[in-house]
């Protein structure tokens, strides 16, 4: 990072969201409001003072560490009040604004504006944004009180009045850098903004038929686990997509019973108490009233595919099975054997010819032939059904391998590891959750089995290449 001159930095909150139906500065953005995580990229900047605009009934914190909060004098002249107020109470020679409702805003950007020592603004299409730029303190505290007093509110036409002196340096954004300027106005901007947000990149092997494997990257679905908690009481571990766990607590708990409208709920509390290495987090829902919490009818544990597992907290989630213990110990099958499974797999679903309405799991013996399929409603038991048959029909199941017929999730992964099943494929694709565990436990983890080709993400793609059948086959 650049070395930065000496400046002050400022986060404009008190702008009204009317349009957005909730102040936008109490969000939960990644686990924490969003305020707060606005003003740490602003601290990663090292700023000799840290500033935060605000309207005087926005229920910040009476203490902020290493912060001073500003409420503007004039909460009817948006943005440009804010700035006002900034630009009067700082005594450095720039300060450097950001608005709080531009999360997607990165620090190295914001670095990159203080690397001169002027005033610099970001521009595009020859509009101005204004709202993540630094300003010349003096020179643009005069230009912002002429133009409150001539009821001129429009920062584009203050900045410009500011580059025409000199006096501000427009620094023109590339196509990418535009993403950092994303507002939030509607609640449709944000579920636009949080679409693909959690998801994570892998590199694997995909394969085409008379064509081989290429190595190239891609993305996952992030699946992580969610501990929703009601007074303090741990009631549900979920594995769900991060991002709107409000709505998805509440909804649970008014399917339950347990509430009965949104009312009853007085706040929101995020817990940060869970190892970072389980990627996950903690969500208390503080009540009313106590509820009754026997009447909850799926009781501790709930799962991205509607399954019951019986798990109380995130620790036991990563329940204690031992990973396969090496790739001798893996059935092998060929690329062509792979690719004959979906189609084996589609005749032997006969209620799903009827009603179009089924998941299925099937088990594959090591010539890649059909041994036994089931299907249920929930992808968890269609391979709850499998894995019971085959235990009590004495099939050793490290000798097979599993098709699913949709998306292949954590719990799946987890349940084919108590099984002993080394190789596990799937039509659809797996979720982040899935491939790291399938990494971890020392899993074939196959996707996107379809036609001419497949995705591997992990495992041995030298072992595909070879015609062996045998449990003890050569890699």
């Amino acid at each position: 990072m650049p070395e930065l001159a000496a400046f002050d930095a400022a986060l404009l909150a008190g702008g009204r969201s009317s349009r957005f139906g909730s102040d936008k500065a109490f969000l939960d953005w990644q686990g924490m409001p969003l305020y707060v995580n606005q003003l740490r990229k602003l601290a990663s900047l090292s700023p000799g003072q840290l500033w935060l605009s605000t309207r005087a009934d926005q229920p910040f914190p009476d203490v902020l560490s290493a912060v001073t909060r500003l409420v503007d004098q004039r909460p009817d002249l948006g943005p440009i009040g804010g700035l006002h107020s900034i630009l009067r109470s700082s005594r450095a020679e720039r300060v450097l604004v950001l608005a709080v409702d531009l999360p997607r805003m990165e620090a190295e950007f914001l670095a990159q504006l203080l690397s001169g020592n002027a005033g610099r603004a970001p521009i595009s299409s020859q509009t101005w944004e204004p709202l993540a730029a630094v300003y010349p303190r003096e020179k643009m505290l005069t230009l912002v009180e002429a133009a409150i007093s001539k009821g001129d509110y429009r920062l584009q036409n203050l900045l410009n009045h500011a580059a025409e002196a000199g006096w501000l340096e427009a620094w023109p954004i590339t196509e990418k850098e535009a993403a950092f300027f994303t507002n939030l106005n509607t609640p449709d901007d944000l579920a636009l903004i949080q679409q693909g947000l959690h998801d994570e990149s892998t590199l694997l092997h995909r394969y085409r038929y008379g064509q081989g494997f290429t190595q190239t990257p891609d993305f996952l679905a992030s699946e992580e686990p969610l501990e929703i908690r009601v007074n303090g009481n741990s009631v549900a571990v979920t594995m769900r997509t991060p991002g709107h766990d409000e709505d998805l607590a509440t909804g649970f708990l008014f399917t339950e019973g347990i509430l009965r409208e949104a009312t009853e709920i007085v706040e929101f509390v995020r817990c940060r108490d869970v190892d970072a290495a389980f990627s996950g987090g903690i969500l208390d829902l503080r009540l009313r009233s106590t509820p009754d919490l026997s009447r909850l009818t799926r009781h501790l544990f709930t799962s991205s595919s509607c399954g019951v597992c019986g798990k109380a907290t995130l620790d036991a989630v990563f329940g204690q099975f031992p990973p396969i213990a090496s790739p001798e110990s893996h059935i092998h099958l060929t690329a062509d054997q792979l690719l004959s499974l979906p189609e084996q797999l589609r005749r032997a679903q006969s209620t799903f010819d009827r009603t179009g309405g089924l998941h299925a799991s099937a088990l594959f013996d090591t010539s890649g032939q059909l041994l036994l399929a089931r299907e249920d409603v929930g992808r968890h038991n269609a391979l709850d059904k499998v894995i019971g048959h085959a235990l009590r029909s004495g099939i050793d199941l490290a000798d097979t391998a599993l098709l699913v017929s949709g998306r292949i999730s954590f719990e799946l992964m987890q349940k084919a590891l108590a099984a002993r099943i080394s190789l596990v494929a799937g039509i659809s694709a797996p979720s982040s959750l899935a491939v790291s565990l399938a990494r971890r436990s020392g899993q074939t983890l196959v996707g996107f089995l379809r036609g001419e080709g497949f995705n591997l993400y992990t495992g041995s793609c030298e072992s595909l290449n070879h015609g062996r059948n045998e449990k003890h086959g050569s890699v």
